[in-house]
């Protein structure tokens, strides 16, 4: 899969800009929350808290499950 970052440079759609807008809210799907916690200065990877673990996914997981 393309970075999110690099798919932005070509289809100029702003996801990585969706999903900083987006830090701090949840997303509930099968039972439990996701928090968006950070994205990356470059816009690949973010940080999110599921079930009270903290972990790093590349971004383009994180907007599908958001915005998709």
């Amino acid at each position: 899969m393309v970075n999110l970052s690099v798919q932005d440079e070509f289809d100029g759609l702003g996801k990585v800009d969706e999903l900083r807008t987006a830090v701090g809210t949840e997303y509930g799907y099968y039972g439990y929350e996701t928090k968006l916690i950070s994205v990356s200065d470059d816009g690949n990877t973010c940080v999110i808290e599921e079930r009270g673990e903290r972990k790093c996914q590349p971004s383009w997981i994180t907007w599908n499950r958001f915005f998709s």
